[in-house]
This record gives C-alpha cells, structure tokens and sequence, in this order.
C-alpha cells in the first residue's frame, strides 16, 4: 500500500479546521450565554476532566498508534496482538481510576475545583473512562493502519454531539448552575464517546492488518516499553492541570476578585488560546500522521527517509509560523474585539504573536521525538518546561496580573522547543541551517507585511476593519510572502524544498514489502 500523507493531511485538516472553527463560535456563543466567570470555571472542570481521562488510560491511543505502527514496519508481525495488549491495559487502568474517583469525588471536588457540587459530574465522568479507553485503542489502531479519515470522522460525530448537547441545554435555560453545566459536559463526554464507538465498531471488520508471525511484544514487554509513554502524558497532563489551576488562584493574589479571576482565565482559555492555535489545525492533523511514519520507518531500519520528512516538515512549519505571527502581530487587536474578548484579548493576542513558532514547532516535534522512541527526553523535557511554567505563575501573575501569564508563556515554549530541536537535530541527523530555515522566512514576512499595509494605507483602508478586509489583507500578504520567500531562497542558492519533500506533500511512497499492508 502506498500512504498519500498529503490527502491524508488534507482530509483531517478540512474536518479539524472545521470542527476548530466551530469551536470558537460556540465558546463565543457561550460566553455570551452564560458570561467570562462561568467559561473560567468550565475550563478548569473540563481540564480535570482531560487529566482524569489521560491518566486512566495511560494515552492509549498514542500508545496503540506507536506501538501497532512499529508492528507493522516488521517483517514478522502480528498487529492484533499488540492492539489486544493496548485494550487490556487501557480498561484494567480505567477501571482502577474510575473506582478511585468514584470513591474519592468530594475529596478531588474540593482540592482540585474548589466546591463540593462538583462532586456528582465527577463520579458520571469516572463511570465514562473505560469506555473512553477502549475507543481510544480503537482510534488507534485506524491511525496506525493508514485510516486517519475514519479517527477523523468518529472525532466530528463525537464533537457535534458534545457541542450540540450543550448548545441546546444553554439555549434552553441560560441560567444553569456551574454544578449543572458539569453535569451536561460530563453526560455529554459519556455519549460522544458511545456514538464514537460504534461509529469505529462498523469499519473495524473492513479493516485488517496482515499478520505474518509471532508478535514482537509479549503483554511484559508491552507494559515495559509503554509504562514510560503512559508516565510521560500522565506526567504532562498533571502539570498542564496544575497550571491551569495555579492561574485564577494567582491572579486573585494579584488584586482580583474571584469572579474577575475566573473572568481573565476564561477569556484566556476559551479566546486568545483558541486564536493563536486555531491556524496549527493542519500541523496538529499532521503530527498524527508523523508519529505512525516516523516509527514505521525507524522499525524498517530506513533513517534517510526521517531524515528528508523531518527537514522537510520543520522548513514548512517555520515557513507557515512565521507568516501567521506577522498576521496576528497586524491583526491581533481586531480579532480580540471580533471574538468577543475586547480590548484584553487583543492585546494579549498581539503579546503572544512572537511566541507562535515555538508554540507551533512543539506540535510537530513532538510527533518525531515519540515516533523515535525517545519517550525519556519527551516526558523530562515536558517536566522543565512546565516547571518553568508554573514557577513563572507563581512568581510573576501576583505581581504583573495578566502579563504574567503571558511571561510564563514566552519562558516555558521558547526553552523547552530549543531542546526539542537539538534533539531532533541530533537523533535524525537534520543538518542545521538557520538563514534558510529562519532568516529568510522572517524578512520576507517583515518586508511582505510592510508593503501590504503601505498599499492599504494608500487605499484609505483599515486592515483590521471587519472580517472581509481581514481575509483581503491575510491572502495579499501570503501571496507576496510566499513570492519574496521564493525569490531569496534562488539567490541565496538555497533550496525552499529540501530532498524528500515531494515525499511528504506528493504521494509518500512507501515500499511495498515495508508498508501497513492493510488487506480489505
């Protein structure tokens, strides 16, 4: 079989850009509804949500997409085993975590969203997590057999229901309790799930990867090689959870009222982050594919091929960052007004716009440092940068307020993906190249905004004026971007489209003898 990565990306691009797009008119529409104070306080439930439903399953979808994929790179393979290994370790870990918080539900009500009505969605959220590991394998073996569109598709169903389910409830009576709301989410994250399943159930027998042995992996082995990947996204779970509850407390030491806490926090979470990560949509439909890619290749012994695909997908990640940054630093202002989030979001849109790259760039090395197997350095470099995130909350949001935050922002994303990138230089054999992979992306998007808004200027137009002035604006200045990118690249004797790259965003040609081999 040969892997069209380009369609691939393309398919989940569309769906997860559409399912992003969505989202941020339905956490605009909710504000709306039901106010700042309350999205602040749903974000910080449905982060202990995530975190519960991470550890209690141990990740089982990026351990079942890994661990299939290398399967599937070996010659003497057996794909159905190793799924069997995921699910049972996968439900054994929820179940165990569902009767803990089922047991211990007023106790984590009260230390980690600070009321005790809280309680009752968390005891219906643990009655839903082994059913969310099992779907969870089950994404994950599509993943790793090249059926990225049927994980995409079960993801919308899932979505739509979720957001609907709310939207309705909201929109029926607005004046709903926090306590309430949580319920609503948590008995929403119990259907989706149900519907994602089934919806999974009825491909799963047209689906079948070839089996040609023994498996490589006994249930021992299994657990040995992803206790450390369970442990890294627990690890990173629990510090993105602590942080997240760290802010509204910190910014009531600055001078804040719990409501205005709550408020800041629900602005950030649910309108500026959404901004700045809604144009990563394609690398985050990417990162997926690049984690099943780079552990097939490295299982088939080929590191030429990961090492084109990594050059390859940093230069164009760079190249995409780099243009969204000088949008957002021109345009940031207006979209916080846009959204709803006022002046406060604009600013912090613009404040944040510099750090976008880094931000960026994590999705997709991320994706390569797992698919490598490099786990230990994954889940320690995760630990140093959200240590730096926290102590970076802790010491500056009760002195600077907001802007603390974004402080611990710039420290966190900047040291912990220069690491990154070291490493992946390193264990891929990527040659360093900063004018070609940074210089010239940065003048031409600095030279290319300029003349935009100079052309702007003259036509008496404001680029920020609405939505429509927006698109004229954002589309003028990539076409001159990518034209000026194009022209230094061929005087500078550099290549804008390294070896391997036709790999990537034409047909990725995979081997046939070291391919999925997926057999209807």
């Amino acid at each position: 079989m040969k892997r069209n990565i380009l369609k691939d990306t393309l398919v989940l691009t569309f769906i997860q850009m559409s399912l992003d797009g969505l989202s941020l008119v339905i956490n605009v529409f909710l504000t709306k509804k039901l106010g700042t104070e309350a999205i602040g306080i749903l974000t910080l439930t449905a982060s202990f949500f995530r975190l519960a439903a991470m550890i209690s399953n141990g990740n089982a979808f990026l351990c079942a997409s890994r661990f299939i994929s290398e399967e599937l790179g070996k010659e003497e393979r057996s794909p159905g085993i190793i799924l069997r290994h995921c699910m049972i370790v996968g439900v054994v870990l929820s179940i165990l975590s569902g009767a803990f918080l089922i047991g211990f539900a007023p106790w984590c009500s009260m230390h980690f969203l600070k009321s005790e009505e809280f309680a009752v969605p968390i005891r219906i959220m643990a009655c839903s997590l082994p059913l969310l590991a099992v779907t969870a394998c089950v994404r994950g073996w599509f993943n790793a057999c090249c059926k990225s569109g049927i994980c995409a598709a079960a993801d919308a169903l899932d979505f739509l229901l979720r957001s609907g389910f709310m939207v309705i409830a909201v929109q029926c009576k607005p004046s709903l309790t926090a306590g309430t709301l949580c319920c609503l989410t948590a008995g929403s994250m119990i259907a989706g799930a149900g519907v994602q399943i089934l919806f999974l159930l009825c491909f799963l027998s047209t689906t079948h990867a070839e089996k040609t042995g023994r498996a490589s992996l006994s249930l021992p082995a299994y657990l040995k090689h992803a206790v450390p990947v369970m442990a890294g996204s627990a690890l990173t779970s629990l510090l993105s959870s602590a942080n997240d509850a760290l802010v509204p407390v910190t910014l009531c030491q600055a001078g804040n009222s719990a409501a205005e806490a709550f408020s800041q926090f629900g602005i950030f979470e649910a309108i500026i982050l959404p901004t700045l990560f809604f144009p990563s949509t394609i690398l985050c439909s990417l990162a997926g594919i690049l984690v099943t890619e780079t552990a097939r290749e490295k299982a088939a012994g080929r590191m030429r091929r990961i090492t084109e695909l990594t050059e390859g997908i940093i230069r164009k990640t760079i190249v995409f960052s780099v243009y969204i940054t000088s949008l957002l630093l021109i345009l940031g202002n207006a979209l916080g007004e846009l959204l709803k989030g006022g002046e406060v979001a604009g600013r912090m849109i613009v404040l944040l716009a510099p750090v976008v790259p880094f931000i960026y760039l994590e999705i997709v090395l991320e994706s390569i440092i797992k698919g490598l197997g490099e786990q230990t350095f994954s889940s320690l470099n995760y630990l140093c940068e959200y240590m730096i995130r926290i102590s970076f909350v802790l010491l500056f949001v009760p002195l600077f307020g907001f802007y603390g935050i974004i402080l611990s922002y710039y420290a966190s994303n900047i040291c912990g993906n220069i690491s990154r990138i070291v490493c992946v230089i390193r264990k891929a054999g990527m040659p360093a190249d900063p004018v070609g992979l940074l210089g010239i992306p940065v003048f031409s998007a600095v030279f290319s905004v300029q003349i935009i808004r100079l052309i702007f200027a003259l036509l008496h137009a404001e680029p920020g004026l609405n939505l429509l002035t927006m698109c004229l604006f954002a589309a003028a200045d990539l076409l001159l971007y990518l034209l000026i990118q194009r022209g230094l690249f061929r005087l500078s004797g550099k290549t804008s489209n390294p070896a391997g790259m036709h790999d990537l965003f034409n047909i990725a040609k995979i081997d046939k003898e070291h391919s999925c081999k997926i057999t209807p």
